[in-house]
């Protein structure tokens, strides 16, 4: 029997290798992290990735079966990537359909959207919780209502004060499994793709003069160009007018897609590609992959560092249960 992949990547190798020093899974991949707060070289099988991320509990289906349709997909996106990245075009509308497919999925898909949607279900499970515990009158209503339903039996029942010790101390997390994140994000890829389709996209190409292009563990970046005066916290969203999508494609080539500018293909000079590369590391989550420590970018304060001093700039955040 065949041995079941169970390293998963939410950032698939075949995108990762255009950043590594050959555009090989085998090539070193310079990364920052900004929870260990270190830099290290490693090959792009070993980020991006956690046990059974892709694997689903669905009666009729291997566990496997994201995960393996997945690895369909990214084949095909590999050989897509790889006539992009030596054309230093997009020919192929083909070719542009699949990395459209890619971005749609990175933008919906990674362990820190997981853990936003597992604490919005947790605060929503725990709010009701409290809500049952109003008094004891409700809390027995709402027991024996879970006794009715099968969903709990009667031997497993806690008194009222028991459980209103146990919410109050907050001695429980909410879980949210596997499946249900697929589920959603899948959902989630369908709403985003015809929104990435609407858009004008320009490709910007990095001259071997003018420095390369970096990517990061959130490469999907989506901003405002000008934030709404009336309402400054607003976030920006795919369908919205006035916001760009940018997304670099390999060291040599990046896109940027609204729904306002022309399309088009440029050369992009040294600043160009600096103040893409900041942004990049601005919206970063935990990790940015480059092909050395030599990259230049625009920091938070304006000026432009190499990529050595990129801690300095890149978020620290903790690491969600699915990194750790």
């Amino acid at each position: 029997m065949s041995s079941v992949a169970r390293n998963h990547h939410w950032i698939p190798q075949c995108y990762l290798k255009g950043f590594a020093k050959d555009r090989s899974k085998a090539a070193p991949l310079h990364v920052v992290d900004a929870v260990a707060q270190r830099q290290f070289a490693t090959v792009p099988r070993n980020v991006a990735a956690a046990r059974d991320f892709n694997r689903i509990d669905v009666e009729g289906f291997c566990p496997n079966h994201v995960e393996a349709s997945l690895a369909k997909f990214e084949g095909a996106v590999d050989k897509a990537l790889e006539r992009i990245c030596a054309a230093r075009a997009i020919r192929d509308p083909g070719d542009f359909n699949l990395l459209l497919n890619l971005m749609a999925l990175l933008a919906v898909r990674n362990p820190g959207m997981r853990e936003s949607r597992r604490w919005t279900e947790e605060q929503s499970t725990k709010a009701f919780v409290s809500r049952a515990l109003g008094s004891e009158q409700e809390f027995d209503a709402v027991l024996a209502a879970a006794v009715r339903a099968g969903a709990l039996s009667a031997e497993d029942q806690l008194t009222y004060r028991e459980m209103r010790d146990f919410v109050d101390h907050d001695r429980y997390t909410i879980e949210v499994p596997t499946t249900q994140h697929v589920e959603h994000e899948l959902e989630l890829v369908d709403t985003v793709l015809p929104l990435l389709g609407r858009r004008r996209w320009l490709i910007l190409r990095a001259n071997a003069d003018a420095g390369s292009f970096i990517t990061s563990d959130h490469p999907v970046i989506l901003q405002w160009i000008d934030r709404p005066k009336d309402d400054r916290f607003a976030p920006p969203g795919f369908g919205l007018r006035n916001t760009e999508v940018i997304f670099p494609i390999s060291q040599g080539l990046a896109m940027i897609g609204t729904f306002d500018e022309s399309g088009g293909t440029i050369d992009a000079d040294q600043r160009q590609i600096e103040l893409i590369n900041g942004v990049i590391i601005a919206h970063g989550r935990r990790q940015i992959y480059a092909r050395d420590d030599q990259f230049r970018y625009v920091g938070r304060d304006g000026r432009v560092r190499l990529g050595a001093d990129a801690l300095h700039d890149l978020p620290r955040p903790a690491p969600s249960r699915t990194e750790s």
